[in-house]
């Protein structure tokens, strides 16, 4: 079978319906309550999240579902051989797969052994809260197949706007669709912040076909149905991430491609058939984002994708509006709720102070205490949880074992296992509290901040749920075999979760007295590290480790995008990107410098097709496809990879015709080059790289290395490839060496006086900037309190 061709096969009655979980997010959004724990089993409404997964790929018929995970991978394979699939009346087969190295969905498919899939298969996250039937899109998807035997995907989407409370903030999407086919004849995605200006598609797309349709207003479910050619093209072209920014945009764009895509799109009323006559004549435009999502006739369908995803799913299961997605249809056998008035859903037993005041839209677990006076609302309770006298919570969500104290004020935020709130703590909105830590007494926690009870390491920073943590890496993926995992501070067994959570609370008590917290931030008894809102582990270590990351800046924005947030506190975020590089640090270049045989080979193939890709004007998003094939093929090192590049570009400029010989290659270039960026750190870099060449390229006279040195910068600026604070700490770190006589070697110190009034510009600018942000923040005050 040819890559980018359908499976041209037609399933057949006896024929296994097969699936594939991807049960890793590679993120860290949810940190640090995924610390000890993969999100896929993290609890929503009380049922661990892979669940719902699992429930809906039985109930559309899958025979046999393989989850693939990296992170807590012994943790996952322990619950699914402890959980009603391992049964042997268990309507779906499930098995496991640990792909221990693996950083994106690309790495992970290509893993995955495809002999069993020989016809077309669903593929979806461990993340999907879904009620949907399958059968009906899976008949559509052979339909077509047969009709189009180039189609390889149909992907599932929902209409919903992206004001809406359940989209994703963190990017936009715009699918480029025909009409009378749902063919999805492109897909673009792109950071909500900064806004883009335009929107590229290719003028064939639209001129190829009588009709097209350019829509804004839909979701990704993350449920795709696949042809077997799927997983062949993921093993071609392993530099994928996602499916629907990646491998979908990429392959729909392709010229040298013919494979095609589908959409499925949910549309109408709700499953339940409740949405109001107000509410349709709002339609999909209405301003009340908190509307429930109205969902076609197949059902509901959404994706976990980050905690504020997570609250609007949670709250829509418990209005029912997933139904029979609902509390007390519980897909976990084990616990039991009543439904009672004002949707408040009682697992037995629960112990209610007479003059408590459980409002409408709670969850309460097993043995959870609400005392006298105090008051629940929109909020759901794990086993054992507490809330103390005078206590109000509001909104959050309180997992297995956490405890609140007197008069204190939980607000729209979420608290890990075993967490304890003491008495007069007030946890304001969008609050992450990580398991075991200890809050108290006689203290305000700030909006959106993490805290953990273990500071955040780099040994593994690879954008996985487990990042951060020690973990063992004597994994080697054998399904059947145990193995074990330290997590820093004690050691687990991981032979389940809930001799983790043992084993976790008590070592946690033995080293509480031999550590130092902030007594400031947390109150005299807390016990635990506030977190960073905006960054991860590397503001706690001086080594800085690279991290081949998506866009710094859609990352920054989702992990903001927590549950309580607004549109307004998104926003604020494009101006405070900036912040982060307080932080970077320079790293060394000569491990970079560091080259063998293999690497020049790779060197050479590389500054041949950039100069191909300059000649030939091709698309940004083709070339940058086909240097990072390149890179993969032949191991080359993203660091080289984007020294090449910028070298390759200062060259092609014309020195003669300065300066618009080298403003037009950024112009035209930037974009190739800001995709190699995915971390602050790494626009220093492109400064330091910059230097290098004008300093020692043997082709420039004396006269010109300098003039080109300023206006590289000047344009690497004006193009927002490299952000002014970048310059201006390169700047301030060569003046010191310079200084200090140290690096005199390294850096040349008559390109650092050549820059001096362009920084001092900066730094100018940059200064009235934050005038201009204080006056601004000045009016809003005044405003508010008019």
């Amino acid at each position: 079978m040819a890559p980018g061709k359908g499976s041209g096969h037609e399933k057949t009655d006896n024929e296994l319906l097969l699936a594939i979980v991807i049960a890793d997010s590679f993120d860290d959004l949810f940190q640090p309550l995924s610390l000890n724990k993969p999100r896929c089993l993290l609890p929503l409404c009380n049922v661990p999240m892979i669940e719902y997964t699992l429930e809906f790929l039985a109930s559309s018929g899958v025979n046999e579902t393989l989850v693939v995970c990296k992170s807590h991978a012994e943790t996952v394979k322990a619950y699914i051989k402890q959980s009603k699939w391992a049964r042997t009346h268990s309507p779906m087969k499930v098995k496991t797969k640990v792909v221990q190295q693996s950083r994106t969905l690309g790495e992970a498919l290509r893993e995955i052994d495809d002999t069993p899939f020989i016809s077309d298969f669903i593929l979806c996250t461990g993340l999907v809260i879904s009620n949907m039937n399958m059968s009906s899109i899976l008949d559509m998807h052979l339909a077509n197949a047969k009709r189009d035997s180039d189609q390889i995907v149909t992907m599932v989407l929902q209409e919903a706007t992206s004001a809406h409370r359940i989209s994703d903030k963190s990017d936009e999407s715009v699918y480029v669709i025909d009409p009378s086919n749902n063919k999805l004849l492109s897909v673009d995605s792109f950071p909500s912040l900064p806004k883009a200006e335009h929107l590229d598609i290719p003028l064939g797309i639209i001129t190829d076909s009588p009709e097209v349709e350019i829509r804004a207003d839909l979701m990704d479910t993350n449920v795709y149905i696949c042809s077997p050619a799927v997983l062949e093209l993921f093993r071609d072209n392993f530099d994928y991430q996602t499916m629907r920014s990646d491998f979908i945009h990429f392959i729909s764009i392709s010229t040298l491609d013919a494979s095609t895509f589908y959409a499925h799109i949910l549309t109408g009323t709700s499953s339940l058939g409740a949405v109001s006559a107000e509410t349709r004549q709002r339609g999909l435009d209405s301003r009340d984002h908190n509307e429930p999502l109205a969902l076609g006739h197949s059902g509901y369908a959404a994706a976990v994708i980050d905690t504020a995803a997570y609250d609007a799913i949670s709250r829509d299961l418990v209005a029912r509006w997933a139904y029979p997605l609902c509390p007390d249809s519980n897909p976990v056998d084990e616990t039991v709720y009543s439904y009672n008035r004002g949707a408040v859903y009682k697992a037995e037993p629960v112990f209610l102070g007479r003059e408590s005041r459980v409002e409408h839209h709670v969850m309460l677990g097993s043995n959870s205490q609400v005392s006298d006076f105090a008051r629940v609302s929109d909020s759901v309770l794990g086993k054992g949880c507490a809330i103390g006298e005078c206590s109000v919570v509001r909104g959050s969500y309180m997992f297995e074992g956490a405890k609140v104290g007197k008069g204190s004020v939980v607000e729209r935020s979420i608290l890990g296992e075993r967490v304890t709130i003491l008495d007069n703590v007030f946890i304001e909105r969008g609050c992450i509290i990580g398991d075991d830590v200890v809050i108290g007494p006689d203290v305000r926690i700030p909006e959106f901040t993490r805290v953990a009870r273990w500071l955040p390491q780099v040994e593994h920073s690879d954008f996985s749920d487990g990042e951060g943590v020690g973990m063992s890496d004597n994994d080697d993926g054998d399904d059947d075999e145990d193995a074990s995992s330290s997590i820093a501070g004690y050691t687990d067994s991981r032979s389940s979760a809930t001799n983790a959570a043992r084993t976790a609370a008590a070592t946690a008590a033995d080293n509480t007295a031999n550590e130092k917290f902030d007594a400031q931030a947390l109150g005299a008894s807390g016990v635990g590290y506030v977190w960073s809102n905006t960054a991860t582990s590397d503001d706690y270590d001086d080594d800085f480790d690279e991290q081949d990351e998506p866009d710094s800046t859609r990352v920054w924005i989702r992990q903001l995008r927590t549950l309580g947030s607004s549109t307004r506190d998104i926003a604020a975020a494009d101006a405070e990107l900036s912040e982060q590089l307080a932080a970077v640090y320079i790293a060394d270049e000569e491990a970079v410098a560091e080259e063998n045989a293999p690497e020049e080979s790779f060197e050479h193939e590389l500054r041949l097709t950039i100069r191909r890709s300059f000649e030939e004007n091709l698309d940004i998003d083709i070339a940058s496809l086909e240097i990072n094939n390149l890179r993969m093929s032949l191991k080359g090192q993203l660091d080289d990879m984007r020294r090449i590049l910028i070298q390759e570009t200062l060259k092609f400029a014309d020195v003669d015709g300065l300066p618009g010989s080298i403003k037009t290659m950024f112009s035209r270039w930037g974009g190739l080059i800001k995709k190699t960026l995915s971390n602050n750190l790494e626009q220093v870099m492109v400064i330091d790289i910059v230097e290098r060449f004008c300093a020692l390229e043997e082709s420039l006279d004396e006269s010109t290395r300098g003039r080109l040195f300023v206006l590289s910068l000047r344009f690497l600026y004006e193009f927002d490839i490299v952000e002014d604070l970048a310059i201006i700490y390169w700047y301030n770190k060569a003046s010191e060496k310079a200084n200090s006589g140290s690096g005199a070697e390294e850096i040349s110190q008559d390109l650092v006086q050549k820059i001096a009034t362009f920084v001092e510009w900066l730094e100018e600018s940059s200064e009235e900037e934050e005038d201009s942000d204080e006056d601004e923040d000045e009016d809003d005050s005044d405003e508010d309190s008019e």
